[in-house]
């Protein structure tokens, strides 16, 4: 089976996320890894959002885990920037362009074909291929649910999020930024616009006083990491308001983001938030801070320590299969690891992986075609590098 083939039909399965969710990929996945006789298990705890689990087992020794996400963003409103079938994985030399080619359905491709390789050749310790649901809206229906199951037992994994920004392979990520969305409902009075000069500053405006003092808002970190990264403030990030033209608003409501760090304390961001808004807040308007509920509300950072046997392992493959060891680096987005690290305390690296951050999310995303077998390559000499040690 080659690599750019498999990439080509995952993302020819739809698998939004908000959307049709990862049904059918998985069905897909399943039904492929039977025929080449790997054994597999599906995960669902959420209707219609399941996993899979894919795990072959050689002798004694360690157990390394190879996890990918199965569901992409939606195309949105860039469909008609889209110079290719969104659906369509069309080559163009060494790139190639779909929805979901870095991030992450090229890793995916990878990891199985790998996979495919170690069953081929079993030796010592063990191998999973971990692909879940619901990564891109917050892991509730996938690495979460694992995560609290236990499943499944390894002794370490291995993230295959796109690890480029600007290079492809451009480092080997440890740290996985976490989350925490909220939005601010601003209530004033409502009035004849032909008064306003007697009404005060309307709700939209206050709530633009408050993205704009948010531009400059610094988090506290309370204990820093071991991997130098900042926390991203992201005001604007949703914004609705107003009621007609001739009506002063007298409600609007903001969003903000912030990507968190690893050391940040929930209950000391929250105070700073609340300090900021009510500082922000001018005469006759009162504002209240609504936290979205579950992972998004607040989805810590993690971080791997660089002594972990996983870190020397992925660094001796790189070694073999790039030519050269990776820096070490924080991810600017979040990932599955922080459930599989703080949750289940697994041991993993962040971001390992074909394709680039920075096309993800947006319209011609692409995925380097060379890039995707040496992923094949990268992966097979990870397993053996991980699972040839002896069992700590």
């Amino acid at each position: 089976m080659d690599v750019l083939e498999l990439t080509r039909a995952l993302v020819a399965i739809d698998s939004q996320n908000p959307g049709v969710g990862e049904k059918e990929i998985v069905g897909y996945l399943r039904e492929l890894c039977e025929g080449l006789g790997l054994p597999c298990r599906v995960v669902e705890a959420v209707e219609n959002r399941p996993n899979l689990i894919v795990t072959v087992e050689g002798g004694p020794g360690p157990h390394l885990g190879l996890s990918g996400h199965l569901d992409t963003k939606p195309v949105g409103d860039a469909r008609a920037e889209w110079h290719t079938d969104p659906f369509v994985l069309t080559v163009v030399g060494d790139e190639a362009f779909g929805l979901g080619s870095s991030d992450m359905k090229g890793g995916v491709a990878a990891m199985l074909l790998a996979l495919q390789r170690f069953a081929a050749h079993p030796s010592s310790g063990s191998l999973s291929l971990i692909l879940t649901a619901d990564e891109e809206q917050g892991s509730g229906a996938g690495a979460r649910v694992l995560a609290e199951a236990g499943l499944p037992p390894v002794d370490a994994i291995v993230i295959g999020e796109p690890s480029g920004v600007s290079l492809p392979w451009e480092a080997l990520h440890l740290v996985s930024r976490g989350i925490c969305c909220f939005e601010i409902d601003v209530w004033t009075a409502q009035g004849h616009s032909g008064l306003s000069s007697t009404l005060g500053r309307n709700a939209v405006l206050v709530g633009a006083d408050l993205l704009r003092a948010f531009e400059s808002f610094r988090p506290t970190v309370s204990e820093p990491g071991d991997v130098p990264c900042e926390v991203t403030v992201n005001p604007g990030m949703l914004i609705d308001g107003g009621v007609a033209f001739g009506t002063w608003p007298g409600h609007c409501t903001v969003g903000v983001e912030l990507r968190l760090v690893p050391g940040m304390d929930r209950e000391v961001v929250r105070a700073e938030i609340q300090q900021l808004v009510d500082h922000t807040l001018g005469e006759g308007a009162r504002a209240e801070v609504r936290y979205r509920s579950g992972s998004l509300g607040w989805m810590p950072a993690v971080g791997l320590d660089p002594v972990e046997p996983v870190v020397a392992a992925s660094q001796r493959a790189a070694a073999t299969v790039l030519g050269h060891e990776l820096g070490v680096g924080a991810y600017p987005g979040g990932t599955d690891a922080t459930y599989f690290m703080a949750d289940a305390g697994i041991p993993t690296v962040t971001s390992l992986g074909p394709g680039w951050l920075s096309v993800a999310h947006g319209p011609n995303e692409k995925v380097g075609v060379s890039q995707l077998y040496q992923a094949v390559d990268l992966y097979e000499a990870l397993a053996t590098e991980y699972t040839g040690q002896p069992a700590s």
